[in-house]
């Protein structure tokens, strides 16, 4: 791997760059090479004298050496009959300076990501020297982001700076696209010496630095192993997208059963449960062509229909109106939010649009919930991180002072049986908050103690008599703690992953912490106090 150097001479200016490389000073300068051995002219063929009587043999001039030919990576001609110059730094100067306009060595891997991000995600400031601290070689870089406040995680996101501390000075580089564990990158400077390159590697090759994130990783949604809604019996009955795509629903005390076609469903975010005044239960889920169904039991079999659409990495959300009759909200793949209401006469409303079109976040899913007078209330996240609340009843959309949302994580909002509504929320800083709704206002954000994934649900439930939080923590384990602040927390479950969020389920007797590792499902008592979760019985039967 070639080195990635770090700090330079200002004032360079840009050219033109290359169709697929845009980095102004692309193949340009020259590097100071390892001195090349002179090429020996080889000596001419003597001529024989000429025989007695005969005329002299002409003289044959030897050919011209061929003219010499530039070497991109190094910068400097050379004799095509002998081997290319080689770098013996890979430094490069540009009229006397080996540094670019923001500090760093011209054509490494520091710069490159330098440029790209004022290019691609809008860091004009971002250099050497950013917000006071000297960011320095690429092995720095990490520790500087840390100090600063910015998110170092396992976690790419697409604009994302990957780091390695491997080779003498670490390597940067800039995430352009993310698969099933694996990531692509641009790069200066590593398979080809001060050149552009791209690769496709495991996720786990780098840790990533948030600075300004283009995009989340498309395969970050609404993910949750089950929801769950109490039938106010003791029991719950709970829905669930497995990792083949097949949507299941289970009633209390009874086995899951298979609700429409096997595998059509995306198993990257979950499906919405609510229970009708009648007990029914409503399932609204998404397929993998984004196609949102909704539906409900009809003799004794579970219906669905084609209702709405939705981006493919946020859940639908659905709850019942005062009115008695459901409602659904979703976020398209463009970020438009909207919500439709089933008619008297048993057909969807159309979609009536909230807020300005495209301008909500499409990795964290609508929230809809009832306060204790029977008012739906709409949650949703912004794409630049506001929070805004609406009663559906009546009432406007406001925007909820406190600090920026994460773009990745859906809110909880809840109803306890006190009466008291309350939002839970994870910030993009990783702070788990809280409100409470009084009348039509809801009161500033309180944080609770703890450090918590961005990438994670928090959900919240009844636990022995009390409402509690079971959240993903930085480490990527399960965490559950009181929604009054200062309560202690209890940890139920071992690291599984900064992008899993837990399920809290009740059954006769029990609470449980759900968790999904792999192709299982996990469950322990929500009380409890262990270390790991261990694997319920086959079918997982709350």
């Amino acid at each position: 791997m070639a080195t990635c150097l770090a700090s330079g001479v200002l004032g360079v200016g840009a050219a033109a760059a290359h169709a697929a490389d845009d980095y102004p000073w692309a193949w340009q300068g020259q590097c100071p090479i390892v001195p090349q051995a002179p090429i020996e002219e080889p000596e001419p063929a003597p001529v024989p004298a000429p025989e007695p009587g005969q005329p002299p043999a002409p003289v044959v001039e030897p050919p011209p050496p061929p003219p010499p030919v530039l070497d991109p990576v190094s910068g400097h001609l050379y004799d095509p009959r002998g081997p290319r110059p080689t770098c013996a730094r890979h430094v490069w100067s540009i009229n006397g300076s080996i540094g670019d306009s923001w500090g760093f060595v011209l054509r490494n891997c520091t710069s490159f990501v330098s440029w790209r991000l004022h290019e691609r995600n809008g860091m004009a400031g971002f250099g050497n020297h950013f917000r006071g601290e000297h960011w320095g070689n690429a092995a720095n870089w990490d520790d500087v982001a840390r100090r600063l406040g910015y998110r170092v995680d396992s976690v790419p996101a697409i604009g994302a700076v990957a780091q390695t501390d491997a080779g003498r000075v670490g390597h940067v580089a800039w995430v352009s696209d993310i698969g099933p564990g694996t990531v692509t990158i641009e790069e200066y400077n590593y398979g080809s010496a001060g050149g552009y390159g791209t690769r496709t590697v495991p996720v786990g090759e780098f840790r990533y630095l948030h600075l300004a994130d283009v995009a989340p990783s498309p395969l970050v949604g609404s993910d949750r192993p089950v929801v769950s809604v109490p039938d106010g019996l003791g029991g719950s009955w709970t829905a669930r997208v497995d990792d083949r795509g097949t949507l299941l629903l289970t009633a209390p005390g009874r086995p899951a059963r298979v609700v429409g076609r096997r595998g059509a469903f995306t198993p990257v975010v979950a499906p919405a449960l609510s229970l009708d005044h009648h007990g029914r239960p409503w399932v609204a889920a998404t397929a993998r062509d984004g196609r949102v169904v909704v539906g409900t039991t009809h003799r004794g079999r579970l219906v669905l229909r084609t209702v709405g659409t939705s981006a493919p990495t946020a859940s639908p959300a659905l709850a019942q109106s005062r009115t008695r009759r459901p409602v659904l909200a979703t976020v398209s793949a463009d970020g438009t939010l909207v919500t439709r209401r089933l008619s008297r006469e048993g057909r969807w409303t159309r979609p009536d649009r909230v807020g300005e079109p495209t301008s909500w976040s499409t990795h964290t899913a609508p929230v809809l919930g009832n306060d204790a007078t029977g008012s739906t209330w709409l949650v949703a996240v912004g794409a630049r991180g506001a929070t805004f609340a609406q009663s559906l009843e009546r009432g406007r959309l406001q925007r909820l002072s406190g600090p920026a949302a994460s773009l990745t994580s859906t809110p909880a909002l809840t109803t306890a049986d006190d009466g008291t509504t309350r939002l839970h929320q994870i910030s993009a800083a990783g702070r788990l908050g809280v409100r409470t709704l009084d009348g039509r206002r809801w009161s500033r954000t309180t944080a609770l103690a703890g450090e918590w994934s961005p990438y994670a649900s928090p959900t919240v439930a009844e636990v022995a008599g009390g409402l509690q939080v079971a959240a993903t923590d930085r480490t990527g384990a399960v965490v559950v703690t009181s929604t009054v602040p200062g309560r202690p927390s209890r940890r139920v479950g071992a690291a599984r992953g900064l992008t899993r969020s837990p399920g809290l389920v009740t059954r006769r007797g029990a609470e449980l912490v759900v968790a999904r590792t792999g192709s299982r499902l996990l469950a322990r008592p929500a009380a409890a106090r262990v270390e790991d979760l261990r694997p319920v019985r086959p079918g997982f039967r709350p």
